[in-house]
């Protein structure tokens, strides 16, 4: 394989498996391991700051359970690791600055739905606060949109031109919405750069049999996430992929170079159901379709007691180590 044909490894949260994740300790950890890039996901508080943390709250990490959307950064500020206290919550401009200081890795925001869609004009200021060169950001980001109306408004805004962008999606038909708009589009400064899609979604028959051939044809990269395991990683290398998407990029780069092939010599085998393999294959595209089935309805979203029925499957997937 060629430099350009190797799969390229990007630290999930930098590098969550043995560090406190989307701190600086993790992206430091991830940049000596030579990730090629750092997955990193966005919020933003209430006085419009755009910090560094998956969860829109901030119990699960941080020593104070806060909502970020409705906190003031001063709030956000004081919070420090459960796991190491000395480290705290990273801004974004702390990581455009880190990636100055760094310049042979990419970044790729994860930047959640869940947040008010001016934090991507936001995030675009930052870049031009930090250095004044959009150019140079075009080759070092790439953004994560999670739904089409936010593709729609980075054209509006024009944040998105000639950016490298990909959605990431649980659903396959949601990226297929992506794909259609960018085709139906068709206008180069705003073309859809890739797809960043659960590594599941890869083994089903429309993925393989439908959206394959026309990511092809079309030049879509794909990213696969979270992938953790070696027999993932080897039917990940079984697909014309861009990234994975791994939670120890060290031994993510080692599973990729022995499992890696030509584009020639790629065919993708299924697991015979009659091994453990096989009954894990066949058991997580179940259940990868029940959850797509379910994802988007309001009632999943219900909270008893405090409790939704999405946030317990999301538990529940967690413990079988299905995300």
């Amino acid at each position: 394989m060629t430099s350009e044909d190797n799969i390229q490894i990007v630290g999930h949260r930098a590098f969550r498996a043995k560090y406190p994740e989307n701190t600086l300790l993790a992206f430091n950890k991830s940049y000596e391991a030579s990730s090629d890039m750092i997955e990193t996901d966005l919020q933003m508080t209430s006085d419009g700051v755009v910090v560094v943390n998956h969860d829109s709250d901030t119990g699960r990490m941080w020593d104070r359970e806060l909502v970020i959307a409705d906190s003031t950064f001063e709030e956000i500020s004081s919070l420090r690791c459960k796991e190491d206290p000395t480290l705290k919550m990273l801004t974004l401009i702390d990581i455009l600055e880190w990636s100055l200081d760094h310049p042979n890795i990419n970044l790729m925001l994860d930047i959640k739905f869940t947040n008010k869609k001016i934090i991507l004009m936001k995030t675009f200021s930052a870049m031009l606060r930090v250095r004044d060169d959009i150019k140079y950001w075009q080759t070092k980001i790439i953004w994560g949109l999670w739904l089409p109306d936010w593709y729609e408004y980075g054209i509006e805004t024009g944040v998105l031109k000639d950016f490298r962008f990909i959605v990431i999606s649980l659903s396959l038909d949601i990226a297929k919405q992506f794909i259609d708009y960018s085709l139906k589009l068709d206008n180069p400064h705003y073309k859809l750069y890739g797809i960043s899609v659960h590594y599941v979604a890869s083994w089903t028959p429309f993925f393989r049999d439908e959206l394959l051939p026309i990511l092809r044809k079309q030049d879509i990269n794909i990213f696969l996430w979270t992938v953790n395991n070696s027999i993932d990683f080897k039917l990940a290398c079984e697909l014309p992929i861009k990234g994975v998407i791994t939670d120890d990029p060290i031994e993510a780069r080692k599973l990729c170079d022995q499992y890696k092939t030509t584009k020639e010599q790629m065919t993708f085998t299924t697991p015979p159901l009659n091994t453990v393999e096989g009954i894990r294959f066949h058991s997580y595209i179940r259940i990868y379709n029940f959850v797509c089935s379910i994802l988007l309805a309001k009632w999943v979203h219900f909270k008893i007691f405090g409790w939704s029925l999405a946030y317990l499957l999301f538990l529940f997937l967690r413990t079988v180590k299905f995300l």
